[in-house]
């Protein structure tokens, strides 16, 4: 690829590196992403009473639950993370994966968010994710919160969890990130918005050069809330679509297609539709 612009030469090397399995723009589910604070036995102990500790992890109704390390350098996304509202910093954002089975081909587990009380780390909220976990050769590389400021109604804020999947082909890339969003009130825990891909890569080429790659981002921002109504939310949506031939003359060439979108997602009295197209397919 010696005649790529650098942007181009970038973008595939991006797709290469996806394709080997590297994590590349993931959201961190480590260091700064990870406030337990050494708090995590204390908070599995009090929201899993029933759990057997063994060694850095608790067994609990068949499934395991990893806690973080020091640092959580290994960025193993099958364990515990946390991370203080910002919105709320009273309430700690906790999620928690329960594992049935793990090995190196396949995996099965949900994901248990737990909203905690930031000074005492009772179980306010709790609310279970059945087969988040699960993954198989396209496999969970990622798990992080979002704690942008989803205003949905005056007095109302959701935070939003990240998951990002990739798979291990290098001739086929692949790699997505899908985004949930919670609200906490006195009803309880609950999903307003699920499953919206907000990144998105794909391709098929012939390890070389030759190949077809798109990319597309999504960024979600909250429209003006009313009293008694929930903001809309507005999707910008980029897309980019890269075609890589060989030339004449043997070098790399690139052909780039860019197209933008907006949508509208509104609220239906109990979560925000999403279109087919935006969503995971399941």
């Amino acid at each position: 690829m010696t005649q790529l612009s650098n942007a181009r030469a970038l973008f595939f090397e991006l797709i290469v590196l996806i394709g080997l399995g590297v994590a590349v723009g993931a959201p961190a589910a480590s260091a700064g992403q990870n406030e337990c604070a050494g708090r995590a036995s204390d908070i599995i102990r009090l929201a899993y009473p029933g759990a057997n500790n063994a060694d850095d992890a608790f067994l609990f109704g068949g499934a395991t639950i990893t806690l973080p390390t020091d640092d959580n350098v290994d960025g193993d996304p099958r364990r515990v993370i946390c991370r203080i509202w910002p919105a709320q910093p009273q309430l700690t954002l906790v999620a928690v994966p329960l594992m049935t089975e793990q090995s190196d081909s396949e995996n099965e587990g949900d994901i248990e968010l737990l909203v905690v009380d930031s000074t005492n780390l009772h179980v306010k909220q709790r609310l279970r994710l059945q087969g988040l976990m699960s993954d198989d050769a396209i496999h969970v590389e990622s798990v992080a919160f979002d704690t942008a400021r989803y205003q949905l109604a005056p007095g109302k804020t959701a935070f939003g969890l990240r998951v990002t999947l990739e798979g291990s082909s290098r001739a086929n890339p692949f790699g997505e990130t899908t985004l949930w969003l919670f609200s906490v009130d006195a009803d309880g825990l609950k999903p307003v918005l699920d499953n919206i891909v907000v990144s998105e890569n794909h391709g098929e080429w012939d390890t070389a050069c030759a190949g077809e790659f798109n990319e597309t981002t999504r960024t979600l921002s909250m429209g003006s809330p009313a009293k008694g109504v929930f903001a809309d939310i507005v999707v910008a949506e980029k897309t980019t679509t890269s075609v890589a031939t060989v030339g004449k003359d043997g070098d790399c060439q690139s052909e780039d297609k860019t197209t933008i979108g907006k949508h509208r997602l509104r609220y239906d009295g109990s979560k925000y539709t999403v279109p087919k197209d935006l969503k995971r397919d399941e």
